[in-house]
């Protein structure tokens, strides 16, 4: 049964979303079979991603038992398969999508659910179906603050976080600082992204940045959170490669 981590932040803009695409592909390939599910109800984007502009068979479908959820599943590539979404209007039940999604977590070894920006029902979706939280921040207090409201109600609904991804990071002294984060939100920050041009130009050619730019820092930083969430060992790069070799010289 697949593992099911829901992306989530309460603030828009953040990242989520390009995060929770490129944690997928990057799982992907770790050769882990990864199913991206699109669970921002009033404001589905994760397929424009992929270039899939107006998906004819999405969540809404299935919520309104048209059809099953794997009928609704479109393949990207060997490891890597979307469940996209389009607006529903309607108020949904928000215990809903875990029903819905039970039948195809046999078929993946990672289920990503990208969340509403929104404190309300839509997000207690992504939280109730998920086994565990993955919590996208960026390092500046209004981030923060928002931050901290969801890390709140993941706790009050008993939902592990496995921990937070700093994105955007810029290296400027303005910026909280990986402990001050860590301090405020007493969870651990398992990645942090840096403020990468590579990431927005990726979107721009509906392609994951690990593939669009696969050697760009912010690759290399999706690529360690996948590798976390995986229980991979890290591989290390070649300069870490060349510092090590010139230590044993």
């Amino acid at each position: 049964m697949a593992k099911t981590i829901g992306i989530i932040s309460i603030k828009g803009g953040v990242g989520k979303t390009t995060s929770t695409i490129n944690i997928g592909a990057a799982l992907a390939e770790l050769g882990r079979k990864v199913l991206l599910v699109d669970a921002d109800f009033t404001s589905p984007n994760l397929a424009l991603h992929f270039g899939i502009v107006a998906p004819q068979k999405t969540l809404h479908h299935v919520f309104q038992g048209k059809i099953s959820a794997q009928e609704a599943i479109q393949s990207y590539h060997e490891n890597l398969d979307i469940l996209p979404c389009s607006v529903i209007t309607e108020k949904v039940h928000p215990g809903l999508l875990k029903e819905k999604i039970q039948s195809v977590r046999k078929f993946y070894d990672f289920i990503l659910i990208d969340a509403a920006p929104t404190l309300n029902d839509v997000m207690l979706s992504t939280i109730l179906a998920s086994d565990q939280l993955l919590v996208i921040t960026s390092p500046d207090y209004p981030t923060l603050n928002a931050t901290l409201h969801a890390v709140r109600v993941a706790q009050q609904q008993k939902t592990p976080i496995v921990g937070l991804v700093v994105n955007k990071v810029r290296g400027k002294r303005f910026e909280l600082s990986r402990s001050e984060i860590e301090d405020a939100a007493g969870v651990p920050v398992i990645g942090s992204v840096s403020d990468d041009v590579n990431v927005p130009a990726s979107v721009a050619e509906t392609r994951p940045a690990v593939h669009f730019k696969p050697r760009a820092q912010s690759s290399a930083m999706y690529r360690k959170v996948a590798q976390q969430l995986a229980g991979v060992e890290e591989q290390p790069g070649l300069i870490d490669t060349v510092k090590s070799w010139l230590r044993i010289r």
